[in-house]
Formats: structure tokens, sequence, C-alpha cells
């Protein structure tokens, strides 16, 4: 096995991802650590810079585009995120394991590409264990306008490459999904 490992969770939003990663990051915390995107959407409530999100301009996310410091980036909803290099080499240096949270397109990316050859690469697919489901989760975080909410709800499920994934996790109840979630990483810590 490989010393480095490059977790890539990625789901719809609302399946209940970033409570999974925060119980994961809990249990190991000295053995894990997590990248932050850049965005240029604006903050939600209770978002702090730096810590949920580096929030930045069109025209510095554009810049680190154009210098290649990028590890994925891609447009959403209208919004470009982005996952810096120089943030996961960081992290695998520091802790060995790193989670990246990025979409499917993110996922897709990073998943077939050739960053760090050597790296162990694994893909988490999160889903919700039914459309109407995953709508009650998004309109009871009370963060959508209903036009937002509609847009992420038709594509949720648009062909996610579920090949591309080594798991899938239904989220249907959390205590089942927090068990399995651990059954999952333990396996890529460093001993």
């Amino acid at each position: 096995m490989t010393d480095k490992t490059l977790l890539v969770f990625s789901g719809p939003s609302g399946a209940g991802k970033t409570t999974l990663i925060r119980y994961v990051l809990h249990m190991f915390k000295d053995q894990i650590g997590i990248t932050i995107s850049c965005t240029t959407r604006s903050s939600r409530d209770r978002e702090v810079d730096g810590i949920d999100y580096h929030f930045i301009t069109q025209e510095k996310f554009s810049t680190l585009v154009k210098k290649e410091e990028f590890l994925e980036h891609t447009e959403c909803y209208g919004n470009r995120y982005g996952t810096l290099k120089r943030s996961v080499n960081e992290l695998l240096q520091d802790k060995g394991v790193c989670i990246m949270d990025v979409d499917y397109i993110g996922a897709a990316s990073i998943l077939s590409g050739n960053f760090e050859p050597q790296l162990k690469k694994v893909g988490v697919l999160i889903l919700p264990p039914s459309i109407s489901s995953l709508k009650k989760r998004l309109i009871g975080r009370k963060s959508e306008a209903p036009e937002s909410l509609e847009t992420r709800l038709k594509k949720s499920f648009d062909s996610p490459k579920i090949a591309t994934y080594d798991h899938i996790l239904i989220n249907d109840t959390l205590e089942n999904s927090k068990a399995i979630i651990l059954q999952i990483v333990k396996p890529y810590l460093l001993v």
C-alpha cells in the first residue's frame, strides 16, 4: 500500500456528504485532513472564509486557472469551484491521508488523472436513498431559492459515472452511514 491516500468524496447537494466527512474528520483528526476549496460564490450563513471555503473573486480564480494552480476546477450553478494543488500536497505531507469534497466532474478528473501517479486515489460516492428524500433535505437546509432547488435536484443524478468510484454509500440513516463510512476509510489510514 502506498503511504499517501487521496479520498475523493462526491455526491449531490443534500446527500449528507458534509455531515459524513465531518464525522470522519472528528474520528481521525490526527490522521486525516481535508482540503478547502476556492469558490467565487458568496458565503452562506455561518460559513467562514478559510474554514468552509476560500471565497475569492472571479478575477483571482481566473488568474489561478491560468497559472495552473488548481488540481481540479469546474463551474457549477453559475459559480466556480477549485482545489489548489499546494493544499492537497501540504495535507498529504502532513497527514498522509487527504479528503477532497468535489462534484462529479472534479472527482472524474482526479480519479482518472495523473496527479501524483504513485498516490492512492479512492472515490467515495454518497447518495441519498431517493430523490424525494433529497428534496426534503435540501428544503430543510433553507439555503436554496426555489429555482436553485429545482436545478440542484435535476442535476443531482445526471450520470455521475458511478463506475469510477471505489465505494458507493446510500445514506439512508445517519447511524448506519457513519458505521459504513468508518469501514470505508479505516483501511487507508497509516498505522
